[in-house]
């Protein structure tokens, strides 16, 4: 039966529904017999043998593990193996700040031009009474590529900053923004480690389970004897006489 929990009465009765049809349909297919065939007998029990196996492994290979990797592990690897991780396109580390009127987006830019942190020039004008002093849409240590940084204007805009410089006021259709790049990687570069850290953490997991996986199945065959038996004619063709 479907869970209802947190669901309105039309989906609760599609819930229903559904589980009807399923239950008719298998109902069905025991009246035909089908459930008894040899062929069905089998798929069933290879999905079995593939579920089981499956929870083996992920109780041997400890696919949590992911959460108990030390940063200092990952760090070392990523130092360790950076080639494997060179930019397949420019990147750029950015913070930006859209505002509907271009007065608001001065007022922003000048707390941070005069030294103000990025982060506390923001909470400055999110502070403000007036509605439209406030930013639409704000980015505060970001990385962007040139698909994930638009309007286009903008990405061309952070390609011509130097390291935390602070853009000028920026008009677009959406309204104005101010944009300041803390860094940028070009293609071909090795990218900073905070940009690939998932990726790192991924192949490392990876590389673990692996060697546990090895080291599970030399167990096994260490515990267990295995005699292959092949049929003395298997793969061969008749033969002339």
């Amino acid at each position: 039966m479907c869970d209802t929990t947190g669901i309105n009465r039309q989906q609760t009765r599609t819930c229903i529904n559904q589980w009807v049809v399923t239950e008719l349909l298998y109902q069905e297919a025991v009246r035909r017999g089908i459930v008894d065939r040899e062929d069905l007998r089998q798929q069933v029990e290879a999905a079995r043998r593939h579920l089981a196996i499956t929870a083996l492994l992920d109780r041997e290979l400890g696919t949590n593990d992911t959460l108990l990797m030390p940063e200092p592990s990952l760090k070392a690897y990523f130092d360790t193996s950076a080639a494997a991780f060179v930019l397949r396109e420019d990147v750029a580390l950015a913070s930006y700040a859209l505002f509907a009127e271009r007065d608001a987006a001065n007022t922003f830019r000048s707390l941070v031009i005069q030294g103000t942190p990025w982060h506390e020039a923001l909470q400055a004008a999110q502070r403000d009474s007036a509605t439209h002093s406030q930013p639409l849409l704000v980015a505060d240590h970001q990385y962007f590529t040139r698909t994930t940084l638009y309007p286009e204007e903008l990405w061309k805009l952070a390609r011509t900053l130097r390291r935390n410089e602070v853009s000028f006021v920026l008009k677009t259709n959406a309204g104005y923004y101010v944009l300041q790049v803390h860094g940028n990687k070009r293609q071909g570069e090795t990218p900073d480690f905070a940009y690939v850290r998932e990726e790192v953490r991924t192949r490392l997991l990876i590389g673990i389970q692996r060697t546990r996986y090895e080291q599970l199945v030399r167990d096994l065959r260490g515990r267990h004897a295995v005699e292959v038996l092949l049929d003395s004619t298997m793969g061969l063709r008749n033969q002339p006489g």
